[in-house]
């Protein structure tokens, strides 16, 4: 799997990630694809943790939240012209009981249905740890998969329908729509955590 930028301990090589967008995990719900692991930082323990979602490193610690930015429950987005997202995420950020949704950018082409294959760019971020486990900006290329049910994590199935080619959404999943208590091994994605997405429609077909 190609990183673009800089890169640090990602482990994974590039069958794992795809591989995973389309076969079962342990919960017997299909995967996003998972890239690897961080290392921990000193992010975890400072008020706020950013990531770029275009750079495949750790997390930075922040004493404050940015200035301008979308927020959803203790999530914070900056865009920047192309759509590429920098996540902010506070330490006192809650686990999500249901899944909540935020459109940052509003498409105006084809709309996503159940059924249709989608292009998208994504990045994903554990709540709860705060790091970033998978990002098809960070490895430089989008993502294209049928939004079957069962075919992928209930969240994406539920969260991405309505939207619309150009538009971007932040989605937190909650445990029981994302991973479960038996996320992929080797993922960085905790138990039961809450799963901050965000996607970006690129086409439908």
């Amino acid at each position: 799997m190609r990183i673009s930028k800089r890169s640090f301990s990602f482990t994974a090589v590039a069958a794992v990630g795809f591989s995973l967008l389309l076969s079962g995990c342990s919960s017997g719900s299909t995967s996003v694809p998972v890239t690897g692991s961080a290392p921990a930082t000193d992010a975890a323990s400072a008020p706020f943790a950013t990531i770029d979602c275009a750079l495949a490193q750790p997390p930075v610690p922040a004493q404050s939240a940015p200035m301008e930015g979308q927020e959803l429950g203790g999530v914070v987005v900056q865009l920047d012209p192309a759509g590429v997202p920098t996540v902010t995420v506070a330490a006192t950020a809650t686990a999500a009981t249901e899944l909540g949704s935020l459109d940052l950018v509003a498409g105006d082409g084809a709309p996503v249905a159940l059924g249709a294959t989608v292009e998208v760019n994504y990045c994903g971020i554990g709540l709860s740890s705060r790091t970033m486990f998978d990002s098809s900006w960070a490895r430089g290329a989008p993502a294209s998969f049928p939004l079957d049910p069962g075919g992928l994590i209930q969240g994406w199935i539920d969260g991405l329908p309505g939207m619309k080619v150009g538009g971007e959404r932040l989605l937190l999943i909650p445990g029981s729509l994302g991973y479960g208590a038996g996320p992929p091994q080797g993922s960085g994605i905790e138990p039961d955590e809450t799963l901050i997405f965000i996607v970006q429609i690129t086409s439908v077909s």
